[in-house]
């Protein structure tokens, strides 16, 4: 005897929709830029990049460095209000992501 069935297989994944991304345009020079410093909370990240600013300053002529923190830790993608903050007020932005 031949018994014959049937087995429907569905798959759950979405399918991905790859987004165009570009890098944003290479700044002609860092003299008198505005630049952020996004600390992503872990340990020394913030002296590290206190660091950073003050070399940016001394020896590429940055006019200012602009600290920030994720406020839910490394973990967590950085606010939205923090982005959009950084992206208006300054030409680069630094962001810690290790440690």
């Amino acid at each position: 005897m031949t018994t014959t069935s049937t087995v429907l297989l569905l798959d759950p994944s979405a399918e991905d929709e790859i987004e165009q991304l570009r890098l944003a345009p290479r700044l002609a020079s860092l003299k008198g830029t505005v630049i952020g410093l996004v600390d992503n909370g872990k340990r020394n990240s913030d002296v590290f990049l206190e660091t950073v600013g003050r070399l940016l300053m001394d020896q590429y002529g940055v006019k200012m460095a602009v600290p920030a923190r994720k406020a839910k830790g490394a973990n967590s993608p950085a606010a939205s209000e923090l982005l959009d903050s950084m992206a208006g007020g300054c030409d680069a932005v630094v962001h810690a992501i290790a440690d």
